[in-house]
């Protein structure tokens, strides 16, 4: 039994060692015979024969976008990740080298770059195979597949067409002398003649580490209608650039056509306007000339009427004159001390005009006191009245009048020393607080936010609207029949105060505005309140109504369209998250502190730049998913080592159990096949063995067990 176990373990292990023998030897063979322009003539035999695409798929006919590449030779390394197992790469942005059979490399998606501006690619599910310029596509990098060898010097034919390869690329738009016959090669390089056949064999692919040529791969059984596919091909995309000249140079003179005749419509429609301004010009001096007649007219019966009006009146006031002086007294309205009873307001009645006059900053109290005193004296001195401080009938008729003096300062920014706290502001502030025009603390420091106040109020009072608080002004605020704010609590174009603080606070929480926040109604909050109305069905406006703001900053606020779209000045955990992620990438350096910082911006750039996306310093959701795939493609990338340092770990263990050195298993570098792959390879064969194992292991107890029932029978 011992011997048999003994024989089954090496029949097994031999077994293993020559199919591991097979495998790696495989990938060598492979590798060796697959040349640049090999892949080429692969990839362009699999776009004229209509292979299909099918995920995953690696056989002829039927592969994905790894796959296509795969079928040919076994190339390209690891199919999830080829641009990894790749020795040299670049950026598409910065130009494709002039080499047949590069890879070509986009999120998620490979191709070959079949040299002449070409690039061919299973595309997807129901799109298949797809031949176009490289550059009709987002491709992001371009990469020499592993396992294939590019020329460095000497002759290539793809495609029935000849090239010239000098230092690693083909050459295009040059001459070259070889042999003593001279070579034209065009813009894609082909050479305008073809040189003798032994040419081909002398390509050197030495830098590659082969020394195959393109020529031996090459095949001439190909049907002739697709030898001619690829000149057809360019033929046709000469045939459609002269088709487009022709058309841009009718169009160019259409338009030039249409430009004459609009002109012309210009000159004509201009002459008809002169010979317009001409009669209306003629009828207006007409109007002024009967205006001014009129005006004559009136200003004489004015004249006139003034001079009656003034008659009567010299009469009249000749007349008052003679009864005041007869009923002339002094008789005391109010004077110091006085203080109104629940019957008599009059003290209160005295102090609200010289409120609204301007001589007193605080409301009536009903006691007749210093400050009144010296308010009176300054409204007789003003108006040219006894100075005694004593409201007598004369005093009080006249401060009742409409021709009071008023005694307001000129009011307006930059007239105080900064700082600088006046009673008459604090009034002004209080009362325009009343009126509803002005909602933040009361400072009694006129700056911008009360003169956007006062500009308000004059608006809706058919004033100038100035935002200076001049005489004319205050007399109007302080009065009693100032106009409350009719707009009240609502936010317009123009207005500076708390209000549209706390409105521009909200906008930058739906992302509508992103710039620095103020008290300040300017251009860019304008854009940002359009925004939002648009986004909520409003009618576009330069206000929002008390009722709309009170929906702003309710949950039913509309977020803005662009709310995903981060930008600078944004702030949330959406724009934490595009730091962490940005940081791993070692784009960022900075805190995670969920704000859009200038240092974000500098560093979505970079990362933008770097992937052949527009630099913007934006991060819209384009940028955001590339970020977030690289992120996860650098998390992976770092689990697949931590993999590999654990497929080293049970190779070594599973060498000391056979203890078998085999030099036949090595895989040939050539094939730059992962460490990963070897790993999943031995572990199979070991399980391999293991089956084996238990079979023969089986086949030979169930032997003994008959031969042991067959001699007991013959004991019988």
């Amino acid at each position: 039994m011992k011997k048999v176990i003994k024989k089954s373990l090496a029949i097994v292990l031999t077994a293993v060692i020559a199919a591991c023998t097979v495998m790696t030897g495989t990938s060598v063979a492979q590798a060796e015979s697959a040349t640049n322009v090999g892949l080429s003539a692969h990839c362009l035999r699999a776009y004229r024969e209509g292979w299909i695409y099918v995920w995953g798929g690696t056989t002829e006919g039927y592969v994905d976008c790894s796959g296509l590449i795969a079928t040919y030779h076994g190339v390209g390394g690891v199919r999830f990740d080829m641009l990894e197992s790749s020795s040299e790469w670049g950026y598409v942005s910065n130009g494709v080298p002039n080499i047949h059979g590069l890879g070509l490399h986009s999120p998620g998606h490979v191709g070959v770059y079949i040299g002449s501006g070409i690039a061919v690619d299973a595309r997807d599910v129901g799109i298949n195979m797809c031949c176009q310029g490289v550059y009709e596509r987002p491709w992001v990098e371009w990469f020499k597949v592993a396992g294939v060898s590019y020329p460095y010097q000497g002759w290539v034919l793809l495609d029935g067409e000849s090239f010239y390869y000098e230092n690693g690329q083909y050459l295009v738009n040059t001459s070259r002398t070889l042999d003593g016959v001279t070579y034209t090669f065009d813009s894609r390089g082909v050479s305008d003649i073809n040189p003798p056949a032994y040419s081909y064999e002398a390509a050197d692919y030495s830098t590659a580490g082969y020394g195959y040529t393109s020529y031996n791969n090459y095949s001439d059984d190909d049907d002739d209608d697709d030898d001619d596919y690829y000149s057809d091909y360019y033929a046709e995309l000469a045939r459609q650039e002269e088709e487009a000249r022709r058309k841009a140079e009718e169009e160019a003179a259409e338009q030039a056509r249409l430009e004459e005749e609009a002109r012309l419509k210009a000159e004509e429609e201009a002459k008809r306007q002169a010979e317009e301004e001409a009669k209306r010009k003629a009828e207006e001096e007409a109007r002024l000339k009967a205006e001014e007649e009129a005006r004559l007219k009136a200003e004489e019966e004015a004249r006139r009427k003034a001079e009656e009006e003034a008659r009567l009146k010299a009469e009249e006031e000749k007349k008052r004159q003679e009864e005041e002086q007869k009923r002339r007294d002094n008789a005391v309205i109010a004077e110091y001390d006085y203080e109104d009873t629940e019957n008599s307001k009059t003290v209160a009645s005295i102090q609200t005009r010289l409120y609204e006059l301007g001589y007193l900053t605080k409301k009536a109290t009903g006691y007749y006191g210093e400050d009144t005193v010296n308010a009176v004296m300054m409204f007789q001195t003003k108006n040219n009245l006894d100075v005694t401080g004593i409201v007598t009938a004369l005093t009080y008729k006249v401060l009742k009048s409409n021709q009071a003096v008023a005694d307001f300062n000129l009011l307006q920014t930059g007239s105080f020393d900064d700082g600088a706290v006046l009673p008459t502001v604090t009034a002004l502030q209080e009362r325009l607080t009343e009126l509803k025009y002005y909602y933040d603390d009361i400072t009694g420091y006129y700056g911008e936010v009360t003169a956007s106040s006062v500009k308000q109020f004059q608006n809706n009072n058919a004033l100038e609207a100035t935002g200076i608080a001049d005489p004319e002004t205050q007399l109007h605020i302080f009065s009693s029949n100032a106009k409350t704010n009719p707009l009240a609590y609502s936010v317009s174009y123009g207005d500076m105060n708390s209000l549209v603080l706390k409105m521009q606070e909200r906008l930058v929480e739906l992302r509508y505005f992103s710039g620095v926040v103020s008290e300040k109604f300017d251009d860019a909050v304008l854009e940002a309140v359009h925004a939002y109305q648009k986004a909520s069905g409003l009618k576009e406006s330069d206000r929002l109504t008390s009722r709309q703001l009170k929906v702003l900053y309710s949950d039913e606020a509309v977020k803005s369209p662009d709310f995903n779209t981060l930008r600078y000045g944004f702030s949330g955990a959406d724009v934490a998250q595009l730091q962490s992620r940005l940081a791993s990438l070692k784009y960022y350096t900075g805190k995670t502190s969920g704000t859009y910082s200038k240092d974000v911006v500098s560093a979505v750039e970079s990362f933008q730049k770097d992937y052949g996306l527009e630099v913007t310093g934006i991060a819209d959701e384009a940028t955001q998913e590339a970020v977030k795939t690289q992120a996860q493609r650098e998390t992976t990338h770092v689990g697949e080592q931590l993999i590999l340092k654990t497929a080293a770990i049970s190779d070594n263990a599973l060498a000391g159990v056979a203890e078998v050195k085999t030099p036949e298993i090595i895989v040939n570098n050539h094939t730059e096949q992962s460490d990963m792959s070897q790993a999943m390879i031995i572990l199979a064969c070991v399980f391999g063995f293991s089956v084996l194992f238990a079979v023969v292991f089986i086949v030979e107890l169930k032997r003994k067990k008959k031969a042991m029932t067959a001699k007991q029978t013959n004991k019988k």
